[in-house]
Parts: structure tokens; sequence; C-alpha cells
């Protein structure tokens, strides 16, 4: 039997979508006005590709392992520290901690010969937040094409979405009120020990500070103190900036520095995307869940999806009030801070249309003139300041980036065939 809402009530006892007066059957209310929703994230990205890897520069990367105590090679304008991949399920391991990145390569489940999934590129928290996810994506790309002998396609993502607020702790009787399918669950208490390996932390809670639910390979929930988890991880002063940032209606900061902030999020596997997208694929549209980009459009249906697979129960007829304010009031239209006042804009698609195709016109004949392919055109336009007007613009009118890419390349053959610039 599905479960029921209470019914809402606002500050004036009238019925509210948005209430935080929640009315129980026997009269009785539950206050959930100091509960304030902070910071909503997609925390990691974790992309995989798959391709033939590019023998030379595998053996370059074991000679430099071989002949170098703790190497540092360049890749692509960064330094990265280079070591064994060890239990990552890789050959290789590449890290720059500064720009955010880690690069896995050469999978230990597929021989070097044969195409697979030999590269996962791992983003950190803050690259996911400073980047909209188009450009994410390509940088991705970019960063994974140069260790195949022709680029490689993506074929799965795994990523974690999370919440933080402050004003709701777990109560006592928490885990055996939280319903969900999975039968392994785990209630540490407080950071006595930590190790950080390539986006995982195993590590030891005090009581009552952290539970987690389900398994790695599939859909995994964490509950967790995050005061307590940050200055474990050294981020104190970098996470108390996005809280701080975070105002109210009145304007005035929601973030309260002498309370504890939690977190509830939820990790989902490239298996578990991989089957949603299954599920959702139909003979009349394809529904693609293999990289970020495309999962990034989903993020509400996936939160309300982990919501519901792990739900807290206020009884047996009732979801619990807190479980209620985190469906309906958790925003995920924006992994980016400037996301949500960029995608309206370009959704809405008037008023810029003209300088819209004036400028990718002017642009496909400087291309011709010097003459850069359609791929290397495709490439420079995501770099450009065009891009995300350009992806509104072609959204207004329906048009896919397929079309819009053999346009460009037509373009290209036409400028060069017949005007001046092939002169």
């Amino acid at each position: 039997m599905k479960k029921e809402n209470l019914t809402r009530f606002d500050q004036n006892f009238e019925r509210s979508e948005f209430g935080r007066n929640f009315c129980l059957p026997s009269g009785e209310l539950v206050d959930l006005h100091g509960v304030r929703i902070i910071d909503t994230s997609i925390d990691t990205v974790r992309q995989l590709y798959n391709g033939m890897l590019n023998h030379d520069v595998l053996d370059g990367l074991e000679e430099r392992l071989e002949a170098e105590h703790r190497p540092v090679v360049e890749y692509q304008g960064h330094l990265w520290r280079l070591r064994r991949g060890g239990k990552a399920g890789f050959k290789f391991l590449l890290q720059n901690a500064e720009f955010g990145v880690v690069i896995l390569l050469k999978n230990n489940h597929t021989t070097a010969d044969r195409a697979g999934s030999h590269c996962k590129v791992e983003i950190s928290p803050k690259l996911i937040r400073d980047q909209s996810p188009d450009v994410l994506q390509h940088q991705m790309d970019e960063l994974a094409s140069g260790w195949f002998v022709v680029a490689p396609s993506p074929c799965g993502v795994a990523i974690h979405i999370a919440t933080d607020w402050q004003g709701w702790t777990p109560p006592s009787d928490f885990v055996s009120r939280l319903t969900c399918r999975s039968q392994r669950v785990n209630d540490r208490s407080g950071f006595q020990s930590l190790e950080v390996t390539t986006g995982e932390v195993a590590s030891v809670y005090g009581r009552g500070q952290s539970y987690t639910f389900g398994t790695v390979s599939s859909l995994q929930a964490a509950l967790y103190n995050k005061s307590k988890e940050i200055i474990a991880h050294d981020k104190i002063d970098y996470f108390h900036g996005i809280w701080a940032s975070k105002l109210g209606h009145d304007w005035e900061p929601l973030w309260n520095p002498d309370q504890d902030v939690w977190r509830l999020e939820f990790r989902f596997s490239q298996t578990v995307l991989r089957q949603f997208a299954e599920y959702n694929t139909t003979q009349d549209k394809k529904c693609n869940l293999s990289t970020y980009e495309s999962a990034s459009e989903y993020l509400a249906n996936l939160w309300a999806y982990a919501l519901d697979r792990f739900r807290l129960d206020h009884n047996r007829r009732f979801v619990d009030p807190f479980w209620t304010v985190l469906h309906s009031e958790t925003e995920w239209s924006k992994p980016a801070p400037d996301f949500i006042a960029k995608r309206q804009y370009k959704t809405a698609g008037i008023g810029n249309e003209k300088n819209v195709a004036l400028a990718l016109g002017n642009l496909i004949s400087i291309y011709a003139r010097n003459n850069i392919t359609a791929r290397k055109a495709w490439s420079c336009l995501k770099k450009s300041g065009l891009w995300r007007d350009l992806m509104g613009y072609i959204k207004a009118r329906e048009i896919t980036k397929t079309d819009l890419f053999d346009m460009i390349e037509r373009g290209l053959l036409e400028r060069r065939l017949t005007s001046k610039v092939a002169a």
C-alpha cells in the first residue's frame, strides 16, 4: 500500500503544499519550521569510457613508474601525480587534486589489446559545482580522448546527489522506521579513523553520527553529520562558504554556524542508471543515461525515486514529515551557481535568436577560411561564449545536437566550395 503524506498547514494554519505544520490523525501538530535546507549538490561524478587504448602511451606510463619515485607527468596542460591503480580496479591512476580530477586507466578485467571500459574520469565536488553539465562533459571527454587510438565512447556514469540541512537530526528509532529493500545497514559512530582512496572514504564514526544503507554496486543511501565529516576532510572553509551563501526569503543567511549540518546522500551506480535508461527506452524514443550531461537532466526524478526507495515512515500509514519536506522542497535545477538564471534565459529563446544565428554563421565562415574540420569546429564552439545561447536556440526550435552538427558540417562545405573564403 502506498504511504500517504500528512496534511500540511502554513503559519496561519491554512492548508498549504509547502506548509511546515503537519497534522497527525490524533490532532497533534509536528512543527518543522526550524528545518533549513542550505544546499543541494552533485557530490561525485565518475564517467566511464570504452575504446581501444594506445599502447605507446601505456608503455610510457609504465616506464615512468619504473624509472622514477613518485613520478609527475604532464597531460593536456596539467601536471598529474602518477601511481598504480591499486584497489581501484585499474592499472594506472593520475591525480591532480588542485584541478579536482582523477583519471584511471587500463581496466584490470580487460586485456589492453582489446577494446573495453579502460578509462574512468572522477570529478571533485568543487569542479562539478563550478561547471555546467555540458561544459564539464566536454572536459571529461577531452581528458579521456588522449589515451585511446580513436576517441572513446562514454559507456556509463555514476553520480552522487546530496542535500544539506539544519534543524533536524535522526531520531533514535531512525533505522527501525526506515523502509528499504536493502539488508545491508551500517550504523557508525564519530570519525575515529579515515582512509581516502579514489573517491571512496572508509571511515569509523561515533554513535548515531552516520548511517549507510545499500551497496556501492547498486543504489546506496548515506545519512551523516556533515559538520564532522568536513573536519576529517579538511574542507571546513570551503563548505562554510557554500552554506553561508544560502539566503532565506527575508534575505537573511539560513546557516547557523553554531548548529550541526546533516547530509542525505544518494549514490547511483552506473548499473542503476543503465537500468533506468533501458526501462524508459521505447521504439519511438531512446533514453540515454550513459553520460553525466544526460543524467543531469533527471536529477529531480532520481532524488524522488531514492527518497521512496529509502523512505522514513512516521507509522504504517504516513510518511515522516521530514521526508515530505525533502521531497517537495529540494531543488535540482542547477549544478552550477548561475545555472538557474542561464537556464531560464536559454529556454525562452526570445530576443536573441538573430544574434545567435549571425554569430554562428560568422564563426562557420571563419572556421571554413582556416580549414577547420566540423568536429574541430564543434569542439571550438563548446569552448566559446556562444555555446549556452546556442543550446537554448536549438532547444526552442526542437533541433537536436546531431542536426546542428550536420548543419555546421554542411555550412563549412558550402562555404569552401562557393564563397570567397575558398579563394
